[in-house]
């Protein structure tokens, strides 16, 4: 009688253990989705944030695009032969009078714009939460950061960084914090 006493204690343990393990498979399985799915929606909502910035961004280089070439135009007394969107894209002039003039456009700049535009299309993106939309939101993204790139080098803006919070008039190097960045040390004399 003894042996099967001391036979049920040491199953004790084990049996504790499988119970342990059981309890803690389950609760992290549910714990593990409420995290996926709230990464999920963090990393959708940053992707998203990032091609309406970028589309924004398309807009006004089209607006300054369709009014520089309205404006030279103008100026040159022949009419415009090549819109570039000013039916669709139309905002209130005083808007955008303050905005720099643009260098001398190509046909090129205009087709990265057009391009961009489509990549960064609201309108035109899959919300579905499936393998291919996804992907095809990432591959939209990187292409239209890739020409926003080409566009701001042709028309001599400053390419400003993804996500920095460099403060109006802050240059690199001036305490943004960089690897390069040697201006937070102090200099001792």
């Amino acid at each position: 009688m003894e042996s099967n006493l001391l036979d049920s204690l040491l199953d004790l343990e084990e049996q504790f253990y499988k119970e342990g393990y059981d309890l803690g498979t389950a609760d992290g399985a549910h714990a593990g989705y409420t995290e996926g799915s709230v990464f999920a929606v963090e990393k959708g909502f940053e992707k998203f944030i990032e091609m309406g910035r970028l589309y924004g961004k398309s807009l006004v280089w089209a607006q300054r695009l369709a009014d520089s070439k309205i404006k030279s135009s103008e100026t040159s007394g022949q009419p415009l032969t090549t819109p570039l969107m000013t039916e669709t894209l139309s905002l209130d002039p005083s808007i955008s009078k303050e905005l720099p003039r643009l260098p001398p456009t190509s046909a090129r700049l205009a087709r990265n714009l057009q391009t961009l535009m489509e990549l960064v299309d609201p309108a035109s993106l899959d919300m579905n939460n499936t393998e291919e939309a996804v992907n095809d939101v990432d591959e939209r993204l990187k292409g239209a950061a890739v020409k926003a790139k080409l566009i701001q080098r042709a028309m001599g803006e400053s390419e400003d960084i993804l996500g920095s919070k460099r403060q109006e008039g802050q240059k690199p190097g001036d305490g943004t914090g960089s690897i390069e960045d040697i201006s937070a040390l102090n200099v001792r004399h």
